[in-house]
């Protein structure tokens, strides 16, 4: 009997020990716990910044490749055109091509009409050097007249009027009127005289219409 309280007595004294033990060491791994929670916590940005982006719920790989953003396409794959792009771009070429031919035939135009100028103008400038060469030979056969007929008058009025009106009266009109012209006015009106009466009125009335040519064109 004795030796049963004594047990129960030894039981009794140990159990404030054994709650103490127990409840160090619960506290124990409840401090435990909360350091593990506390890391955990501190550490969940590093492991977001480092981990790639988890999946939505109920979204598909396929899906996120989807959202992904697109590469910037070659504005000259014609693959990645649609069919009325292709038909605009064969459209564009086309009008270019049109283009460059007009350029060239208008080019060629314009060659052709720069060396038809060109030969224009070297005809041009021939045509003004035989003007010029026939201007000198009009000029030069004009005094080689005029001296002809200076000589002419000499002869004429260094003669008799009687034998000179009877020259006068057998030469044509165009050559005695060019002698009258030139000839001395009071040795001209002696021969004059002595001409026949139709010659000497063809040459008055030849003379007369020279000197009035100048007044009627005014």
């Amino acid at each position: 009997m004795w030796v049963l309280v004594n047990h129960i007595l030894d039981r009794i004294r140990l159990l404030p020990v054994l709650m103490m033990a127990v409840a160090l060491l619960f506290g124990l791994k409840v401090d435990g716990i909360q350091d593990g929670v506390s890391q955990i916590r501190a550490g969940v940005p590093e492991a977001k910044a480092e981990t790639p982006a988890k999946e939505k719920p109920g979204e598909s790989g396929a899906e996120a490749l989807a959202k992904e953003p697109e590469k910037p396409s070659d504005p000259n794959d014609i693959s990645t055109m649609s069919g009325s792009e292709v038909a605009l771009l064969q459209k564009l070429v086309s009008r270019r091509e049109e283009l460059e031919s007009r350029s060239r035939k208008l080019e060629t135009r314009e060659t052709l009409l720069t060396a038809a100028e060109k030969r224009v103008e070297e005809r041009i400038t021939k045509l003004k050097e035989i003007e010029s060469s026939v201007a000198a030979l009009i000029e030069r056969f004009d005094k080689q007249e005029e001296e002809r007929l200076a000589k002419l008058v000499q002869v004429y009025e260094s003669m008799k009027p009687k034998s000179a009106a009877a020259i006068f009266d057998q030469l044509d009109m165009p050559v005695l009127l060019a002698v009258a012209k030139r000839m001395d006015e009071s040795k001209m009106a002696e021969v004059l005289s002595k001409m026949s009466p139709d010659a000497a009125k063809r040459l008055t009335m030849e003379m007369a219409q020279q000197k009035k040519l100048p007044g009627s064109a005014s």
